[in-house]
């Protein structure tokens, strides 16, 4: 007993010991990279974990198959500083989507980021998207996928590199609110050195709060990025937080602020350096876009009242409906034991009649016994007299030949042979009132 103990503590420690694993190579070996740097606010006021981030045109730098997400045109532009203990930097980004025409879930986006550092250092990337997605029968979820082309352009006071790669990315979700993604970029070749990326998505919805987690993988290094995102006002604003990227060591807290006041989106993005308001690290910038034919945020609010009102009618019938099933199960109630007293007294006298019952059935079988046993002789058939013909009729006020040929011959048809035989008794077709009509016989059948 004691081994197989020791056995099942073993394994509950495994996941806990996986995930040590998975993130003990988390370091600070890009912290002084810019091209490990990400471009908008949104995005960096959550800690850069923006893999798994749905509706949002900065997704072309992040996951190219979340802009199958988006279905309307979207331009924005982003612009913010960032402070570092060595240098400072600046920097611009713009984002431009577009969904495919004939294609309702396939979605193009186009982006650029720049980056400028102390005026010695600079880095350019261009990169053209597409995301589409399909469903997967196993899971009944829609899978996202999409690809991109990436240039990037990498500058310093010795050398510029230019070079040519791609990105692509992954997205499955589930009926729980939880989204797994896993995404390529930076595959780029030309520039003597491997950005590639790796990175591993992860978010759950809980209500109104996205939860999220970015874990980045370049060469043999991983760093985790993660961060939180709260839904204010029906959708009018958001309130983020999360870890910022590391430039030059300088550590700090992300925040943010969205505002969507539709058509037009604008988020902001400061920061808390751990090491106090005087420490130079941080991030500070703002995202400005606009949604072409999409509702505004007063057609949505209206809409969302709309639903909310019918919602509400509908639980208040429900509640009604309820009270009055209420109201009839206590009136039940409350006959039910003087129901129940009668049907005692039915159910005794119901007994009394099958004790009668069972009598006569025994009686009936004992006839049927008998019966059987001296059956009686059959009667001798006797056929019923003939009907004698003529027959007389004293005619009635209204009546004609015609009805009474339909009561003695059952065909209204005969009334010539009525009139044959009682021709002195008719005047101007109808039969004179009070006669004694002679009805003959009727003719044979086969005539």
């Amino acid at each position: 007993d004691s081994y197989d103990y020791n056995i099942f503590r073993t394994m509950k420690r495994l996941p806990l010991l996986f995930a040590l694993l998975t993130f003990y190579p988390v370091g600070r070996a890009f912290s002084s990279d810019i091209t490990w740097l990400r471009p908008g606010a949104r995005a960096n006021a959550m800690g850069s974990a923006f893999s798994t981030v749905e509706g949002d045109a900065y997704s072309v730098f992040y996951n190219p198959a979340d802009l199958t997400t988006l279905g309307n045109v979207e331009a924005h532009f982003e612009t913010g500083r960032r402070l570092s203990p060595a240098a400072r930097e600046g920097e611009a980004s713009i984002a431009y989507i577009r969904p495919q025409p004939d294609n309702a879930n396939r979605t193009v986006g186009f982006g650029y980021y720049a980056v400028r550092r102390g005026g010695d250092l600079s880095a350019d990337s261009a990169v053209f998207s597409m995301g589409d997605r399909t469903v997967i029968k196993y899971f009944q979820q829609p899978l996202f996928y999409g690809a991109g082309v990436r240039l990037v352009n990498l500058r310093s006071p010795e050398r510029s590199n230019f070079g040519l790669g791609f990105d692509a990315g992954l997205q499955l979700g589930s009926d729980t609110g939880l989204k797994t993604a896993l995404v390529l970029t930076d595959a780029v070749f030309g520039l003597g050195r491997s950005l590639t990326t790796l990175t591993l998505g992860n978010s759950y919805r809980s209500g109104n709060t996205l939860f999220l987690a970015d874990l980045r993988t370049r060469g043999a290094y991983s760093e985790l990025f993660f961060g939180a995102e709260h839904t204010l006002f029906n959708g009018l604003a958001q309130a983020r937080a999360g870890k910022g990227i590391s430039l030059d060591g300088g550590r700090y807290m992300a925040l943010g602020l969205g505002v969507n006041a539709l058509p037009w989106i604008i988020d902001l993005a400061w920061s808390l350096p751990w090491k106090g308001y005087n420490a130079s690290a941080g991030y500070y910038g703002f995202t400005i876009g606009r949604r072409f034919g999409g509702r505004t945020f007063s057609d949505m609010l209206a809409g969302d009242a709309a639903r909310q009102v019918e919602t509400n009618k509908t639980e208040l019938a429900e509640l009604r409906a309820q009270r009055a099933a209420l109201e009839s199960s206590i009136t039940a109630y409350r006959v039910n034991k003087s129901v129940m007293e009668t049907d005692l007294t039915l159910m005794n006298g119901r007994i009394r009649e099958m004790e009668t019952t069972i009598k006569d059935l025994e009686l009936r079988t004992l006839e049927a016994q008998y019966k059987n046993e001296n059956p009686q002789p059959a009667k001798r058939y006797v056929p019923a007299p003939p009907v004698r013909w003529p027959k007389l009729h004293k005619t009635a006020p209204g009546e004609t030949l015609r009805s009474i040929a339909s009561k003695y011959y059952g065909n209204p048809n005969l009334w010539e042979r009525i009139y044959e035989a009682n021709e002195k008794s008719v005047s101007r077709g109808l039969p004179v009132e009070g006669a004694v009509f002679t009805i003959p016989a009727p003719p044979p059948s086969g005539k």
